[in-house]
């Protein structure tokens, strides 16, 4: 019991900072969810290089997602690079199922659906805006002239 009262105290010092954060997750000891053990990144440093890495299944892109959604309520654009599509549910309000809810019980934070502002590009000639450049515009940028 000692190590998971230390265990909550170091993350709660650990995850506290000055300024605005976003909540990313809760923490979890031994494969259990602790409530109210928030891990947060400071919002000023998500205008830096970041990367999400992980096996196939792992949450990579629900992790992408919520840092989106997260981004988006604090006023902050983000574009994000949906090749399978799987990110365009956020323009709608998710549908609610047991297994979000017992997820966001477990972490301490209330979990509401939500449609997010979003734009879709494209490079194809299908749905979204017409992302648009030639292939002596593309050499231009990759090779330029002195």
């Amino acid at each position: 019991m000692a190590n998971k009262e230390k265990f909550i105290s170091e993350i709660n010092n650990g995850y506290t900072f000055k300024g605005d954060a976003i909540v990313i997750g809760g923490a979890m000891l031994d494969g259990e969810t602790l409530n109210n053990t928030l891990i947060k990144a400071p919002l000023k440093t998500f205008n830096r290089h970041g990367l999400i890495a992980g096996a196939t299944g792992s949450g990579k892109t629900k992790t992408m997602q919520g840092i989106a959604e997260a981004l988006s309520q604090k006023g902050v654009p983000s574009l994000l690079m949906d090749i399978k599509g799987d990110l365009s549910g956020l323009a709608k309000p998710a549908v609610s199922n047991p297994k979000i809810e017992e997820r966001q019980t477990k972490i301490g934070t209330p979990w509401q659906p939500v449609q997010f502002p979003v734009e879709l590009m494209t490079l194809s000639t299908k749905g979204g805006i017409r992302l648009r450049a030639t292939v002596s515009e593309f050499n231009s940028f990759c090779f330029p002239k002195f």
